[in-house]
């Protein structure tokens, strides 16, 4: 009987050392997974012709949302609250429909000239007046929040 014991006393520390690292290497993926997911996620694309920046693209980072294309006339800018970074605009299509749009900043997390130049290409292509082709992202309950994923003035 005692053999008996002491060979399930050393079961259950064998299965607590197994599940604690299977723990462990669960957290460490995840780790993984968060760190190089953020980086490949925020990578807006800038199209240049004669020295100027004539188009942006891959803007969003959500996945899983509906793609739309739209196009129309810029017919209001909102900023944030440090009021530097574009934060939505609200877009005005040929038979008159106003659609709000989020931008988002993920842009800011990359280097420095890399985030200038997209954030002077948003300011500039999303001037008030000025007509655009948009990609968006429609995300939520029926694709009603549209985000921003590529624009290029018309």
């Amino acid at each position: 009987m005692p053999g008996q014991t002491s060979h399930s006393a050393a079961d259950g520390v064998l299965r607590s050392v197994v599940a604690d690292a299977f723990a462990t290497v669960l957290i460490a993926v995840a780790i993984l997974l968060l760190v190089l997911g953020g980086v490949a996620l925020a990578a807006p694309k800038l199209s240049h012709a004669a020295g100027k920046v004539v188009g942006l693209s891959n803007l969003s980072t959500d996945e899983g949302c509906l793609p739309a294309k739209m196009t129309g006339r810029v017919v209001k800018r909102e900023f944030g609250r440090d009021g530097l970074y574009l934060q939505a605009v609200v877009v005005e299509e040929k038979s008159g429909q106003r659609t709000f749009i989020n931008i988002e900043d993920g842009y800011r997390n990359l280097d420095a000239a890399t985030s200038s130049s997209v954030k002077h290409a948003l300011e500039t292509i999303l001037t008030v007046g000025r007509p655009v082709a948009l990609r968006v992202l429609g995300c939520g309950a029926a694709a009603r929040q549209l985000t921003l994923d590529a624009v290029r003035p018309l």
